[in-house]
């Protein structure tokens, strides 16, 4: 084990007054950062649902604004359409790339399963972990019984308990993403224990983990070579 990269990138405290004036949000209004996937399959399979939460949530708190960063420009058009449709009146800015950056701005997290639940932890923010199978995969994974993980968001992971909520499949709605942000937009002693486990993962991976794999790479090779000779 040679910890992990990001946790070396990203800062011990990532204040998220500088990150929303590089990003044109308000100071004062509470953020919301939307990470429906980087990938096609994911925006198909969570786009409307992530667009919905938003509707959702704007709807409750008109104070809001929200943030969501895009890996690619058809992935933007493609989400700005679901949010044409299940978020007309809600204050969203869409950015290109600057996913760290939008989730430093973030009160709270929503996003898609993946690396980025990683970095959300390492930058110390309450997230919402959401994630929903092809239907033949998941099919598959039922018939043959392949699915035995308890969790599946990397911070639960880590922890070896649940941090974070994780929605799946046919949980995910509307209504349950927003319901579990607003959980953590109101709940500020959760806040406050969940800041201090993020800050325990943090320590644990931070190691100098490309300097450490590439000296155990270059043992390795000094081994194989020792080997050949004799």
């Amino acid at each position: 084990f040679v910890g992990h990269p990001l946790a070396d990138e990203v800062p011990a405290n990532s204040d998220p007054v500088p990150a929303r004036q590089a990003l044109g949000l308000a100071a004062a209004r509470p953020v919301v950062a939307v990470l429906p996937g980087s990938r096609g399959t994911e925006l198909d399979h969570l786009g409307e649902d992530f667009a919905g939460a938003v509707g959702w949530l704007a709807a409750r708190r008109p104070q809001l604004q929200f943030v969501a960063p895009m890996a690619r420009p058809d992935l933007r058009r493609r989400f700005a359409a679901e949010l044409a449709r299940h978020a007309r009146d809600a204050d969203v800015r869409l950015v290109d790339g600057r996913a760290q950056s939008a989730m430093a701005a973030a009160d709270v997290v929503l996003l898609a399963s993946g690396t980025a639940t990683l970095e959300a932890a390492l930058i110390k923010r309450p997230m919402v972990v959401a994630y929903r199978l092809a239907p033949f995969t998941r099919w598959l994974l039922e018939f043959f019984r392949l699915l035995r993980v308890r969790r599946f968001a990397l911070p639960n992971l880590l922890a070896g308990r649940d941090l974070v909520p994780e929605i799946l499949q046919d949980a995910v709605t509307p209504a349950s993403l927003g319901t579990a942000v607003l959980r953590w937009l109101d709940d500020e002693p959760a806040r406050a224990a969940l800041q201090a486990e993020y800050r325990r993962i943090h320590d644990l991976l931070r190691r100098d983990a490309s300097a450490r794999a590439a000296e155990a790479v270059l043992e390795l090779c000094a081994a194989g070579s020792g080997r050949a000779s004799a």
